[in-house]
C-alpha cells in the first residue's frame, strides 16, 4: 500500500473497530474504562479499575480528541466527557497520602488494600495520562501533576524504593523495563514542556540522555536488549539474563528514535544505525518460522528460552507463554518497521519487506471475530487463548496508540501537539 492508502486503512480501522468499541466501556457514572474484559468471550467480567488501564485510557482519550481533526477521527461528546470524568477519577482517588500511585480501585474510586503501593508503572501511566490531558485542555494543573509524581518516580528509582508488581526485579538484576519506560514519560512530558513556557525541558533533555545511554550502552549488548542485566558475571547463564523479548525491544527501539533529537546530527546517525541493527535482529530472532508472528519470548541464542533458574515469577511466565501471540508485540513491530520503511536508511527495503509480513499477519490473526478490537492473547498457531499477561484486563492501549502513531508518522508529524 501506498501512503494514501495506509492512511486510509489505519483510520478506517480506528473508526470502524476500536473507537466504538472502547467508546461503549467508557463509565460514564465514575469515570473511567471498564477493562476487566474477558480475552475469548469479550464480556466485562469486573468492574475494578487498574491504574496502568486508566492512566492508558485517559492518554488515549486526550489523544484522539487532540488529533481528531487532523487525522479525520469520529471522536464525540461522550469521549470529552468520558476524558473528563477519567481524570477526576484519577486526581481524586488514585493517589496515596505520600504521592505514590495504586495499583488499582473499585469502580467508584475506593482504595483497596491489597492494590495499593505495589507497581511503579502504575504512576508512569498516571503521568502520561496527566501529561496528554494537559496538552489537550490546556492544563498547567495537570501538567504541574504530571511532573510532580515524575520527579517523585525519579527519586524513587534513583533510591530503588519501589515495587514493580507482578514481576519484581531479582535482587542483583537491573530491567531494562525501568529506563525505557521513564524514557517514554520524560520524552512526553518534554514536548508537553513546549506548550507551557518550557518549564524543565532543560532537566528533562539531561534525563531522556541518561535514560538513552543507559540502554544503548548498557543493556544493549550485541544484537540484542538485555531484559534483566545482572551485576555479577555468574548470573549471565540465568534464563531471565538470557531471554530477550522481540515485541518490547521493537517497543524501546521507537521510544529511543524519537529522542534522537536531544543529541548532535553526528551522535543521533551513529545511534540511528544502532537501533536499526537492534530492530533487525529483533524481528529476526523473534519471527515464528513455523507458523509465523512474533514469539513471545526467545533464548538469546534462538529457539525456546533456557538457562539456569533462580526462583523468580518472571521465569515462571517465560516458560510458560514463551511461544505465544500476543496482540502488543505485533501492533509494536507493525510500526517501528513502518518507521524505518519511511527513512532512508541503508536497509529500507528489508524494513518494507517486514511491514508487509507483519501486516499481513497481524491483520489475519488477531482482529476478532466480532470484527471490533483485537483478541489479544493467541497461542502458536493464532487460535484465542484465554490467559491474563501482566494484569487481568483487555489492554486500551498499544493497538490505538500504534495506529495514532501511524497516522502521525504518514502525515510528516513528529510531536502530537501540532501548531
Amino acid at each position: 500500500m501506498n501512503k494514501d492508502q495506509l492512511v486510509s486503512f489505519y483510520r478506517q480501522e480506528l473508526n470502524e473497530h476500536f473507537i466504538p468499541y472502547w467508546e461503549d466501556k467508557i463509565d460514564m457514572e465514575y469515570g473511567g474504562v471498564f477493562s476487566c474484559i474477558s480475552n475469548t468471550q469479550d464480556e466485562v467480567v469486573s468492574t475494578r479499575k487498574y491504574i496502568w488501564s486508566q492512566g492508558r485510557f485517559l492518554w488515549m482519550a486526550a489523544r484522539l480528541l487532540q488529533t481528531a481533526d487532523r487525522y479525520g477521527l469520529q471522536t464525540g461528546e461522550k469521549w470529552r466527557e468520558g476524558l473528563e470524568k477519567t481524570y477526576q477519577l484519577l486526581r481524586s482517588h488514585a493517589k496515596m497520602d505520600n504521592g505514590h500511585i495504586v495499583n488499582a480501585v473499585e469502580r467508584n474510586g475506593a482504595k483497596i488494600e491489597e492494590e495499593l503501593d505495589v507497581s511503579i508503572f502504575a504512576d508512569c501511566f498516571y503521568i502520561l495520562g496527566m501529561n496528554a490531558y494537559a496538552e489537550y485542555n490546556n492544563s498547567w494543573e495537570a501538567f504541574d501533576e504530571a511532573l510532580a509524581v515524575y520527579q517523585l518516580v525519579a527519586e524513587r528509582i534513583e533510591k530503588w524504593d519501589f515495587k514493580s508488581d507482578p514481576y519484581p526485579i531479582p535482587e542483583g538484576f537491573e530491567s531494562h523495563s525501568i529506563p525505557m519506560i521513564l524514557i517514554n514519560v520524560a520524552e512526553e512530558l518534554y514536548q508537553a514542556s513546549k506548550l507551557f513556557g518550557n518549564t524543565e525541558a532543560e532537566r528533562l533533555t539531561k534525563n531522556i540522555k541518561q535514560y538513552f545511554t543507559k540502554i544503548v550502552l548498557e543493556h544493549a549488548q550485541g544484537e540484542r536488549i538485555v531484559e534483566m542485566l545482572p551485576a555479577d558475571e555468574k548470573l549471565q547463564s540465568a534464563l531471565i539474563a538470557r531471554h530477550v523479548n522481540p515485541g518490547h525491544t521493537l517497543e524501546c527501539i521507537w521510544f529511543l528514535k524519537d529522542s534522537l533529537h536531544h543529541f548532535e546530527p553526528v551522535e543521533a546517525k551513529k545511534y540511528s544505525s544502532v537501533l536499526e541493527q537492534l530492530a533487525m535482529a529483533a524481528l529476526e530472532q523473534g519471527w515464528d518460522k513455523e507458523y509465523g508472528g512474533l514469539l513471545r519470548f526467545v533464548d538469546c541464542e534462538g529457539g525456546k528460552p533456557s538457562g539456569t533458574l533462580i526462583g523468580t515469577p518472571l521465569e515462571q511466565l517465560i516458560q510458560d507463554t514463551w511461544d505465544t501471540k500476543l496482540w502488543w508485540p505485533h501492533s509494536e513491530a507493525l510500526y517501528t518497521t513502518l518507521m524505518f520503511t519511511l527513512e532512508e536508511g541503508e536497509r529500507k527495503e528489508t524494513f518494507a519487506g517486514w511491514y508487509n509480513t507483519l501486516h499481513e499477519y497481524v491483520f489475519s490473526v488477531f482482529p476478532a471475530a466480532s470484527g471490533m478490537e483485537w483478541t489479544q492473547i493467541r497461542n502458536r498457531q493464532g487460535d484465542p487463548l484465554s490467559k491474563v499477561v501482566a494484569l487481568p484486563v483487555k489492554d486500551p492501549f498499544h493497538i490505538i496508540r500504534n495506529f495514532l502513531l501511524t497516522l502521525r508518522l504518514l502525515a510528516g508529524d513528529t510531536v502530537w501537539r501540532v501548531y
